[in-house]
């Protein structure tokens, strides 16, 4: 398949940025223009381990949810049942009441487990599993739709609204980007949740009604067995669906380099050459991948500064360095010219002895006015301290202080009221002589 290639000159994608994304970016933004959605009514980017939305578009527009409905059928699910996974359900008429669409084909009276129905919904999409899911854990289809509400505005998706547990299409079943985010996102930290998500076959075994199952991931990022144009190695989950209203819908997460991103396309349309759902989330992953990363904004070898060591007879100075390194998420193409760096010091100079690492300032990484970091400045090496100018240090100390001046201008008074007395009494003495 030829792989969707995006080109338009530099003014084009300005125009474009302009015309049709809002970005909301909470890292220094200098990295290369992300790629351009086309034919979707919505997109969203982010990094999962520095909370960092890299761009929107269109994030809260409603569209239909389509199959992204089972991603909170999913959190339900696992939160009630996923404690005991080997519990047994058996399959009523009510659980299987109009179900429609891509189903495993369960049967009234068919004896399952919790597992085999969380992988069913979530590695197969399964319709018939999804039923089952909300009668058990609600008692009823219609209770457990009013649960996903509910949580849904625990969530903080206030505009999201479920009237089925299927995403089977209905005109008043709406949501945005944005909430389908904010779910995706408590999904991926739920324990187990990803991980289901993430394979791309499971066998179901057999039950006391049919022989065992090869439900196969209908993400196409992860399984093969549907499409093979979309692999993308770095995928880890989470979702995919499709309905004629909603069009072409696609949640997903990738992890590679210590990096996982959370891209989201919606309303995508599809030709014959592509499903643009698919092509799209691989651009704005590509682009993630390539233009963000970890930076070391200051290394723990850099030299920061010097400061003055006094009482010691080997060295005058020691140099400062940073204590750790500052390592920021940033755009790969920063110029590490431009980060500045500030410092302070506790005193003007030390005094011997100095330790190895101790602790004499902080020192702190700009860019543009952006703080990414702060950290200790410490001693390189450890200084000794000379006896002899340490006593030279207390002399000098006791003879330029309070108590010895004093003690000078007392001594120079004494002396001259002594000198005044033993002047008074010669004169005294002198009187007498030559009165008698």
């Amino acid at each position: 398949m030829k792989r969707l290639l995006v080109r338009f000159s530099a003014a084009t994608l300005v125009a474009t940025a302009l015309s049709f994304l809002s970005f909301l970016f909470i890292v220094p933004t200098k990295a290369a223009e992300p790629p351009l959605v086309e034919h979707a009514g919505g997109a969203y980017l982010y990094n999962i381990e520095n909370d960092a939305v890299l761009y929107t578009y269109n994030e809260d527009a409603k569209v239909y949810p389509a199959s992204t409905v089972k991603l909170m059928t999913g959190i339900l699910a696992v939160e009630a049942l996923g404690g005991d996974p080997s519990r047994k359900i058996t399959v009523t008429s009510e659980m299987l009441y109009k179900v429609v669409g891509n189903n495993i084909g369960l049967v009234v009276g068919e004896e399952v487990t919790v597992n085999d129905m969380l992988h069913a919904l979530l590695v197969n999409g399964a319709n018939d599993a999804a039923q089952v899911i909300a009668v058990t854990v609600g008692g009823s289809v219609e209770k457990f739709v009013s649960m996903m509400n509910e949580k849904a505005q625990l969530l903080g998706a206030y505009n999201t609204y479920y009237t089925n547990p299927t995403g089977m299409h209905d005109d008043r079943m709406v949501t945005t980007v944005s909430d389908t985010a904010a779910i995706a996102k408590y999904a991926y930290g739920l324990p187990g949740f990803t991980e289901i998500t993430s394979l791309t076959k499971y066998v179901m075994d057999e039950t006391n009604k049919k022989d065992y199952r090869n439900l196969f991931n209908r993400n196409s990022q992860l399984s093969k067995f549907y499409d093979t144009r979309y692999y993308y190695p770095d995928a880890v989950g989470m979702n995919a669906g499709y309905t004629v209203q909603s069009g072409y819908c696609l949640v997903s997460v990738a992890s590679r380099d210590n990096l996982s991103y959370l891209a989201i396309v919606m309303n995508a349309e599809s030709t014959d050459e592509d499903i643009y759902s698919y092509a799209n989330v691989e651009n704005m992953l590509d682009w993630a991948f390539d233009s963000y990363g970890y930076t070391e904004v200051l290394g723990v070898s850099q030299r920061v500064c010097e400061m003055s060591v006094s009482l010691s007879s080997t060295v005058d100075y020691v140099t400062l360095v940073p204590a750790e390194s500052i390592v920021r998420y940033l755009p790969r193409d920063l110029d590490p010219n431009e980060f500045n760096l500030s410092y302070n010091t506790f005193d003007e100079s030390l005094v011997a002895p100095v330790e190895a690492g101790q602790i004499c300032g902080t020192v702190t990484v700009t860019y543009n006015g952006e703080i990414l970091g702060t950290t200790d400045l410490i001693a390189t090496v450890s200084v000794t301290r000379s006896e002899f100018l340490f006593f030279l240090s207390k002399i000098t100390a006791f003879t330029s202080g309070r108590f010895f001046r004093a003690l000078i201008v007392f001594l120079i008074l004494f002396s001259g009221a002594y000198v005044l007395i033993q002047a008074h009494r010669r004169e005294e003495k002198m009187r007498r002589r030559n009165f008698f």
